[in-house]
This record gives C-alpha cells, structure tokens and sequence, in this order.
C-alpha cells in the first residue's frame, strides 16, 4: 500500500525534472541529437519520438477514464499497485547505478524510424506530453487511482490501474533519458571555433 499523496509528489518531481532535462536538451544543436552512434541505434530525436508515441497511449488512457469517472468516485488516500503493474513498473524503472534490467524489444507502432521519423518538435512534444500528465496528477489527487484502469501499450490484454499507469510512464522516461545521456556522451565534440585573422592595416 502507498502513501497516495506521496506517490504523486514524487511522480509530479520526476516529470517536472524530466521537462527541465528536455528544456536543456532543446538547446542543442540538432546536428548533435541527430547523430547516430552506431547502424541501427537511435539518436536522441528518436528517442523522444519513442517517448511521444508509446507514454501518449497512457496520457491518452487516463485522460479518458478521468473525464469518465475521476469525478465520480470518491477520494481514496492509499494506493495498492496491482500485480501486473507492480510487476512492469519494477522491471522497467532503471536499477541503482543506472543498470537496466529489462531489455525489451520495441514494438514497430513505437518505433519512430518505422512511423514518421523524428525532429526538433519531438522535444516540444513531449514537453506537451509530461504538463498533460502533471495536470492529470494534480486531478488524481481527489480521486481513487485504484478504481480506475488504463488499457497498457501491449494491448487490451493487459490493463493497468491508473497509478501504475502514471508510475509506469515515468519509470519508463527514466529509461531513456540515460539513455539519451549515453548517446550525448557517444557526440564527437563539435570543433571550437577559431577566430579569424584580423587583416593588418598600414
């Protein structure tokens, strides 16, 4: 069982964090999120096209179900995770040291190579994406997270209790931005640049 207020001040620092990473990030050349370490591996764009497209299906989800039903149920203080849930959530956060435990194969409907490509807007998309989820948060503050389910990105097979749709977006953005600290790191640096030569006068 978790602390519910607790929970959401905690995913609610994770995602403002998470903007403030991608705020930097925009900063950058796009010559640099652009480059591709190795045949085959994503670039930093991509990255945050894959972002975009699989947590949108939980934003999208819990939008839903909120507008249908947040209203209408009553507070609840605690939140006890559900066993698929728990279970996705755990294996997908990054383990101490930055160790990823999973690794998992990405589906082609998230894959941005295989669906429209990536850009500097991806970025700004998913800025868009993590203030609709902090917006969704503060409304999960009045509701029960419990009684509410969230249809997950492997299908209507699996369906998660909205809190562990929340912790399973945030867990999974974990991933990728060390992620995108490996590839930034793998950025031959850009050369200085040299002033030019003032031509002497008489």
């Amino acid at each position: 069982m978790m602390d519910k207020q607790k929970m959401i001040d905690e995913l609610a620092a994770s995602l403002h964090a998470q903007v403030e990473r991608a705020r930097q990030l925009r900063t950058l050349s796009e010559q640099r999120l652009r480059h591709r370490p190795a045949q085959g591996q994503w670039n930093v764009l991509e990255v945050f096209a894959h972002m975009v497209l699989s947590s949108g299906i939980y934003e999208r989800g819990l939008r839903s179900v909120f507008d249908k039903k947040a209203d209408a149920l009553p507070d609840a203080p605690d939140f006890k995770p559900g066993l698929l849930g728990e279970w996705f959530t755990s294996g997908m956060r990054p383990k101490p040291g930055g160790r990823i435990a999973w690794k998992m194969k990405t589906l082609k409907i998230f894959d941005p190579v295989k669906q429209h490509g990536a850009s500097m807007e991806s970025i700004d998309a998913f800025i868009r994406l993590c203030t609709s989820l902090l917006e969704l948060l503060e409304r999960a503050r009045r509701t029960d997270l419990g009684r509410m389910k969230v249809v997950s990105s492997l299908g209507p097979v699996i369906r998660f209790k909205a809190g562990d749709a929340f912790r399973f977006v945030v867990a999974h953005q974990e991933r990728h931005f060390l992620q995108i600290g490996r590839l930034l790191a793998a950025v031959p640096p850009e050369p200085a640049a040299h002033p030019r030569p003032v031509a002497a006068t008489s």
